[in-house]
């Protein structure tokens, strides 16, 4: 096949790319259509061609996946929002008990809070948890 055509068939990988999926699943095909492409100078045998084209995109598929586990896997995981208060310190504005909720206040915002022991206005609590709206706290 002529090179011109494994160009051809590269752009659209790499429009397809672009366009629809942005996670890298069409690169691939289109590093395979580059390599045909290179590969067709030498070569004059569509089957051949295709096999190369196959294995190329192949290989490129399995790299990616590879950097791709390995960029993923070093990141630690940060919590943000809400997730963000967990472990942090609040202090009790409204008494809380067992059977009734208080309010405690972190990051200068009253949250309702949740404890399973009693805990008195002004003490400094940790926040475990997090139940919808509703703070799960244990004494410092």
């Amino acid at each position: 096949m002529n090179w011109t055509i494994w160009c051809a068939i590269a752009t659209l990988f790499a429009i397809f790319e672009i366009l629809i999926t942005s996670t890298f699943f069409f690169v691939c095909f289109t590093i395979g259509s580059i390599i045909s492409a290179i590969a067709s100078f030498f070569v004059s045998s569509l089957t051949i061609e295709v096999i190369i084209f196959t294995t190329g995109s192949m290989i490129s598929m399995s790299l990616i996946k590879m950097v791709s586990k390995k960029i993923t896997n070093n990141s630690k995981r940060i919590n943000s929002n809400v997730d963000a208060l967990i472990e942090t310190e609040a202090i009790v504005t409204e008494r809380i008990t067992p059977l009734k909720t208080g309010f405690v206040k972190t990051s200068g915002e009253l949250w309702r809070a949740k404890s399973d022991s009693e805990i008195e206005v002004g003490e400094i609590v940790k926040i475990k948890n997090i139940t919808g709206t509703t703070l799960i706290v244990k004494n410092n």
